[in-house]
């Protein structure tokens, strides 16, 4: 199992207490403070007895941090890796179901959990997602919405979340580890598009759950909008790696006509910046660009 810490230590100890308390204790869990030196060994021991404590010199972004942990995991022999966000808390069986619905064909490449909105878990943070190929690239089907019926079937989907997603080895050394181009936000859709691509089935498992806080990721680091500049390069870098000529089509109109009234929107509210760092983010996807770390406080 692997943690990537960003910067809040009482959500990571938190998340991990919880896998502590899983019905199935993982066989081997790695935390990894992805640059911020915040994290204790001492702490993440009395959270998780046997946690191992992985530091990185700089933010890698989830996309590096959790490759880092996937690496050592992959090195120690497993036959699963399970990512689990730091803002996120198990279930206590979240573990067995996934594992079950893994182990029930060699061709399942992922399997995602029903996340729940931590502050109130009646309520879906999301259960899978969608490619949709329009501006905001995909969709997170159940979000916001009352858990019910509709979301109680597991079922193969485009893509699940990186929030708590298992990974199979056979799958790991096929379509290989996440896209560290990425660095934050899409690279668990644009992993799961290259293994569905490999004959990799993309597994939903309803009773699976884990909470979610949201918006933990990043730590607080950098300007109120480091997300939407990501969000907006990586749509692009998804397209440049998946898309198809009617993608494209679809995704550049959608875009082109989505962008005048968020524009009008966000002046009126006193934040063009926002439009300006989506835009930034659109030119530097299509240009090859990496992110400017520095510029967007996060590193």
């Amino acid at each position: 199992m692997a943690v990537v810490h960003w910067g809040n230590p009482a959500d990571t100890l938190t998340c991990l207490r919880s896998v502590a308390a899983s019905a199935r204790p993982a066989s081997a869990l790695i935390v990894v403070d992805n640059g911020t030196a915040a994290l204790r060994d001492p702490d993440v021991r009395a959270a998780a007895p046997g946690a191992e404590l992985l530091t990185a010199r700089q933010n890698l972004g989830f996309a590096g941090g959790s490759n880092v942990a996937i690496r050592h995991a992959l090195a120690a022999g497993a036959e699963y890796v399970l990512l689990l966000n730091n803002d996120a808390t198990l279930e206590p069986d979240c573990v067995d179901e996934l594992v079950r619905v893994a182990l029930a064909s060699p061709d399942v490449g992922a399997v995602g959990a029903k996340v729940l909105s931590a502050s109130d878990p009646r309520t879906l943070w999301a259960a899978w997602g969608r490619v949709t190929w329009r501006a905001a690239l995909v969709e997170l089907v159940g979000q916001g919405e009352a858990d019910g019926p509709q979301f109680d079937d597991t079922r193969e989907v485009d893509w699940v979340s990186g929030c708590a997603m298992l990974l199979s080895r056979a799958a790991l050394e096929s379509v290989g580890l996440l896209d560290e181009r990425f660095f934050a936000y899409h690279e668990d859709v644009d992993w799961c598009t290259t293994a569905r691509s490999r004959g990799y089935r993309i597994v939903y498992a309803a009773r699976a759950r884990v909470r979610h806080r949201g918006s933990g990721s990043l730590g607080g680091r950098g300007p109120a909008n480091p997300v939407r500049y990501l969000t907006a390069r990586n749509t692009i870098l998804f397209a440049r790696k998946h898309a198809g000529l009617g993608d494209w089509v679809r995704l550049g109109v959608t875009i082109a006509a989505s962008l005048p009234a968020e524009w009008l929107r966000r002046r009126r509210e006193g934040q063009a910046d926002v439009v300006r760092l989506l835009v930034r983010g659109y030119v530097d996807g299509l240009l090859g660009r990496e992110v400017p770390y520095e510029t967007l406080g996060l590193r």
